[in-house]
């Protein structure tokens, strides 16, 4: 294939990211880009520009288009942008190849187009060596960094489409039309692209980020790995690996673009890559984040040293999301950060005092079915506790202090920090673990942060709770703000951002959005082990998820309390475990949304009845009668994006994904 020339005048993008702080010169022309080392540094920072907006609710659509949140009708009304609409439109069936939705092939509807940032990768590559008096290591790393870009990109479009083009070099502007008709290439030649990209960058990038305000977000050898490992895991997931549904898509050629049987040896690839990449990060020095206390705003007369430890987990759980500077995201997008736009629909008023705020919506709305997902304080399914009364889960129950039980033995009564005293919710709500405490927000549920200034509070840990039901401060009473199930995303906002008493008083401080981290990397290993019949190691690391999470291991808390002990010791068993894992571990990360499909779980998943509280209701007995909120249309075809029309008709060599 021919290299690409360009003649035409190109304007670069701006690129402006607090974490790279750089903002590049404009240039006339593609030379002008790479006249010396400067200019060649713009046009590096021009390549990260086209990184998807990970942390945008518009852009993302693994935040709104799938089950995992509701976003109530009421909202349309005052929403200006209707982007924040047309991403949940993905949810309630709409997508259309005439007009796709987070559209990454060709960056319509709030899509970016990737195949440009490709280009603009290619181009970097192309022109690098002609940069005079260039530093040779600088150079060595920026074209490591460019490639890493290369293959996130066409990674992305993997993940969204399935086989896609692939674009090893541009082509020349002149070139004949044949050669712009490109074939899409079958899923494992893509895999293999991607990963042979990886595999020549990663040599030539740095273990870890040396100025970490200057540069999160640039790539690293442990993020190369990381998303190399990521990639595998896709390839030999059940979507991707002998799925019947897609596998007699043919292109005109008569090439089959799925593989149409089950290659098991996938998964020992995975495996590799994921210990490789773990070892990396072991290498950096890089462990699962937990929370340090410092700067806390405390109430008056306390110290760090009061702090309970179930707040301290619920913090650090959290901020292993929220927190900017931590070591466990081992990749960000540095483009479209987690700011007022997400976080204001993960936060609650929380206080009488703030009923009159707009800013704060509430109105990322998980489902009880998501609610459910969540275990036990004993580490298993709620549905599985032996301990748990699951039947009576929606009973009414007045929460009492002083009588609820100590099972942790640390002095504290065990749902303390979580509920209310003295409030009445329901059972289901009680004695869960703290990654249901840190990734929910509901009635009667305390909420630990900074929404006002601690003056006055004694204790204090407890004074801020939610009343969400009908015309109480955080229930529905500002229409189009509050949350249509009676459930907050809460994980999305940082904890300490700060509400104030008027109608748009509201700080946030934003965050990069994280594509992998360390936690799920573990999963993603520990999902290969079961799959090799290595289940003693998978249980390993998923244990080391668990303890940070505040659980026993697997396997104790299975033989103690599960009504189905023996499910750690079987492949299925262990692998519904570690998707329930990475199902709770990940929550409104944008994580289920791709791990759904690839199991090929979405379609069950996704079609039940979504179910929430009734936030009509004004008394605990109405508020807490389940009602279905909303029901999704899934069908298979919806595994994969469709390619847009247009392309379809300006590239005859392009054929459609099965359904569309």
């Amino acid at each position: 294939m021919k290299k690409h020339i360009i003649y035409f005048t190109l304007i670069l993008t701006l690129f402006s990211c607090d974490y790279l702080d750089f903002v590049p010169d404009d240039v006339a022309t593609i030379d002008d880009a790479f006249d010396d080392q400067k200019s060649a540094e713009t046009f590096l920072f021009t390549c990260y520009s086209w990184m998807p907006n990970l942390g945008d609710k518009r852009n993302n659509p693994a935040l709104l288009g799938g089950d995992e949140v509701a976003y109530p009708l009421g909202a349309f009304s005052h929403i200006e942008d209707l982007q924040k609409v047309a991403v949940h439109e993905i949810a309630m069936g709409f997508q259309s190849p005439d007009n796709p939705y987070t559209d990454y092939w060709t960056g319509a509807n709030g899509g970016k187009n990737l195949y440009s940032g490709i280009r603009d990768c290619n181009i970097f590559l192309e022109k690098i060596n002609e940069v005079p008096y260039i530093d040779e290591f600088l150079k060595k790393r920026w074209i490591a960094e460019v490639k890493f870009l290369k293959a996130y990109y066409h990674f992305f479009l993997f993940r969204m489409y399935g086989p896609i083009v692939l674009v090893p070099e541009n082509v020349e502007v002149d070139a004949e039309v044949d050669e712009f008709h490109q074939f899409r290439s079958p899923i494992d030649e893509c895999s293999s692209f991607i990963v042979n990209l990886l595999n020549e960058a990663a040599p030539d990038l740095p273990l870890v980020i040396g100025d970490i305000e200057l540069e999160l977000g640039r790539a690293t050898k442990v993020a190369a790995l990381a998303l190399k490992a990521k990639t595998l895991v896709w390839t030999a997931s059940p979507l991707f690996n002998g799925n019947d549904e897609v596998s007699n898509l043919v292109d005109s050629r008569g090439i089959r673009l799925f593989p149409s049987t089950v290659d098991s040896n996938k998964w020992n690839t995975a495996a590799d890559a994921c210990k490789q990449a773990i070892d990396a990060a072991n290498e950096a020095n890089i462990a699962l984040f937990e929370y340090s206390p410092t700067g806390v705003p405390l109430p008056t007369g306390t110290t760090i040293d009061d702090l309970p430890n179930e707040i301290l987990k619920v913090i650090t759980l959290n901020t292993s999301l929220t927190e900017r500077w931590t070591d466990e995201k081992l990749f960000v997008s540095t483009e479209g950060r987690a700011g007022t736009a997400l976080q204001n629909m993960g936060m609650g008023r929380a206080h009488s005092r703030f009923e009159s705020n707009i800013q704060v919506t509430g109105h990322f709305s998980p489902s009880l079915s998501i609610a459910e997902q969540f275990y036990s304080k004993n580490g298993v399914p709620i549905d599985e506790d032996i301990t748990w009364d699951y039947a009576n889960m929606y009973k009414l129950r007045t929460y009492n202090a002083a009588t609820d039980v100590d099972d942790n033995g640390n002095g504290v009564a065990d749902n303390l920090y979580y509920i209310k005293d003295g409030e009445t919710t329901v059972n289901f709500h009680f004695d869960r673990e703290p990654r249901f405490y840190a990734s929910l927000g509901f009635d009667r549920g305390i909420w630990f942060g900074n929404p006002a200034t601690y003056s006055n509070r004694n204790p204090g840990y407890t004074d801020h709770y939610l009343e969400a039901r009908a015309g109480e401060y955080a229930g529905n009473l500002l229409a189009g703000r509050y949350s249509t199930t009676g459930y907050i995303a809460k994980k999305v906002a940082y904890f300490n951002n700060s509400i104030r008493n008027s109608t748009s008083g509201l700080t946030v401080r934003d965050y990069p959005f994280p594509e992998i981290r360390l936690s799920g990397l573990y999963l993603f290993y520990a999902e290969c082990l079961n799959e090799i019949d290595n289940q003693s190691l998978a249980i390993e690391y998923i244990d080391k998820v668990r303890e940070r999470a505040g659980l026993k291991g697997v396997l104790e808390s299975w033989s103690t309390y599960s009504n189905q002990p023996n499910k750690p010791s079987t492949k299925s068993g262990l692998r519904q475990i570690i998707q329930d894992e990475r199902l709770n571990e990940l929550a409104f990360e944008g994580q289920r949304f791709w791990d759904i499909r690839r199991w090929k779980l979405a379609e069950e998943l996704q079609r039940r009845p979504q179910k929430g509280w009734n936030t009509e209701g004004k008394t605990a007995e109405d508020y807490y009668t389940p009602v279905t909120v909303f029901v999704l249309p899934y069908s298979f075809k919806n595994n994969l994006f469709p390619i847009p029309t247009e392309e379809l008709l300006r590239n005859p060599n392009l054929v459609q994904n099965p359904g569309w």
